[in-house]
């Protein structure tokens, strides 16, 4: 029996949430866990071979990051000889790169010590981790052009299966690694490349089988469509960097201008983020393989509405989430981090307030993408994040506002991206375009009022004194305030016709 497409957007939803949450519970576990067997330092080399190589997949990933979208839209345009020649050259592209990249890391990795600071007990197996977490980025490469099957058919939690099997591979590997006495820096690593090797397979079957009027065939390699994909890809690297600039180095200016202890306060009040950074992955993936559908059907009112109504449904979840920090974060950081780390509200609060404003806009992102408009939303990015560093340095510098400056300044900057030049661009370029735009902003500052009330009640009649009622207080909580805008949620998809 097929699946229809509401269930394969369900399932796509519930693997997508499993897979975040099988990643968070890897990632807490895997931590400590090498940490007692090795030493801190041992994580420290995986800390920073995973971080150079991530940045390195931004800055190759030009191509891919766009020609999923290349290969879809001439794909349900019938135009098939298109498509043919977007997906080869990508695929020829990606196996150079591929293959460029793992000789030059082999060869890289006898000279690791020139770099980076390795000690004599775990120089081999550094060098031995960057070539199997290279190996792995190699795969991801080569897995990107067969990716297109399944935002074509709306399949979405068959990757996600997949990304849950690494992480449980992972666990599983380092557990039987560890306890045979093979205390070894790439275990993890090793995992995941077995796993990519299989994910390989599963993506060339399955596209052969969904996609059948696509072939891979080397006479279909086009020098002009590479360099179309190669075009819009370095936007998205830029933009990319842009991000970067605009949220990583908040964490670099508070330890700069703030000191040491609050950095770390800080640092742990932002992975509170995580929960909406979690939601906003899924369902913007989720959500992104009909707008593919809709714009190469050439339907601009269908594809404004889902803009609106996707971004509308994320602000919703979201506020749910920001609403519920601001009144139960200060309890959370008591029972994670110890008393030293509460008294911070007003800081949690304006490092959570904002989001379920800017965050949907990520939205209005992808819709560029479809579109391929992403050169001016890239420098809009670049330029926030330019703009964020110069306000940093005022408001601490200048005005001495300490790490309130460094929330602020984000706040400032991301409203004025995503909630004003971003949707003014979108107006920009689309020939339809209504004042509906603004109702994810009104459902985002709605959400969070009915949601601080609600858990405020919660809370007074079930005080978090003790961990299991802090988690009842939460629970109760959040699920009254879903259940209340609950109905909102069917009442959109009426109104936008969903």
């Amino acid at each position: 029996m097929r699946i229809g497409k509401i269930s394969r957007f369900k399932l796509n939803v519930f693997f997508g949430f499993l897979n975040s949450i099988i990643s968070a519970i890897q990632t807490f576990w895997f931590i400590p866990y090498v940490k007692i067997n090795i030493g801190t330092s041992a994580y420290g080399y995986i800390s920073v071979i995973n971080g150079l190589v991530n940045t390195l997949f931004v800055l190759a990933n030009a191509v891919g990051s766009m020609g999923t979208r290349f290969i879809l839209v001439s794909y349900e345009q019938n135009k098939v000889d298109q498509s043919n020649k977007y997906f080869n050259s990508e695929c020829v592209a990606m196996l150079i790169s591929s293959v460029f990249i793992l000789v030059t890391s082999i060869f890289f990795s006898f000279y690791l010590q020139y770099f980076m600071n390795i000690g004599q007990r775990f120089r081999i197996q550094v060098q031995v981790l960057f070539v199997m977490t290279i190996f792995s980025f190699a795969l991801q490469l080569l897995l990107s052009p067969f990716s297109s099957s399944f935002f074509y058919k709306n399949t979405l939690y068959i990757t996600y299966i997949l990304f849950t099997l690494d992480y449980l591979g992972r666990i599983l590997l380092t557990i039987v690694l560890y306890r045979t006495g093979n205390k070894v820096l790439w275990s993890a690593a090793l995992a995941t490349d077995i796993v990519y090797l299989f994910s390989l397979f599963v993506y060339y079957v399955y596209f052969k089988r969904e996609m059948i009027n696509i072939e891979l065939n080397i006479k279909f390699f086009s020098i002009k469509h590479l360099f179309e994909m190669i075009k819009s890809g370095i936007w998205i690297a830029i933009s990319s960097a842009g991000n970067i600039m605009l949220s990583s180095l908040n964490t670099y200016f508070s330890n700069l201008f703030c000191g040491v202890f609050i950095t770390g306060i800080y640092a742990a009040i932002m992975q509170l983020n995580i929960v909406e950074s979690m939601i906003l992955s899924v369902l913007v993936n989720t959500l992104l393989p009909k707008m593919f559908k809709l714009f190469s059907d050439s339907s601009e009112s269908g594809f404004f509405n889902y803009t609106v109504y996707s971004m509308s449904i994320i602000s919703l979840l979201l506020s749910i989430v920001s609403g519920g920090i601001i009144v139960y974060g200060n309890d959370f950081m008591s029972f994670w981090m110890g008393p030293k780390f509460t008294g911070y509200q007003l800081l949690m609060f304006l490092t959570v307030i904002y989001l379920p404003f800017t965050l949907p806009s990520q939205v209005l992102n992808q819709s560029f993408t479809v579109m391929n408009k992403v050169s001016i939303p890239a420098i809009i990015t670049v330029f926030s994040g330019i703009l964020n560093v110069v306000l940093v340095v005022i408001m601490c510098n200048i005005f001495n506002m300490d790490i309130y400056g460094v929330a602020i300044s984000s706040l400032i900057v991301q409203i004025l991206r995503d909630c004003v030049l971003y949707p003014y661009y979108y107006y920009k370029i689309s020939h339809y375009f209504n004042i509906k735009i603004i109702y994810p902003f009104i459902f985002a500052a709605l959400g969070v009022i009915v949601t601080y009330f609600i858990c405020r009640i919660s809370r007074s009649i079930f005080y978090p004194k003790t961990l299991i009622l802090f988690f009842v207080s939460v629970a109760i909580g959040g699920g009254a305030t879903l259940l209340l805008l609950f109905p909102i949620i069917k009442k959109l998809e009426t109104r936008f016709n969903i």
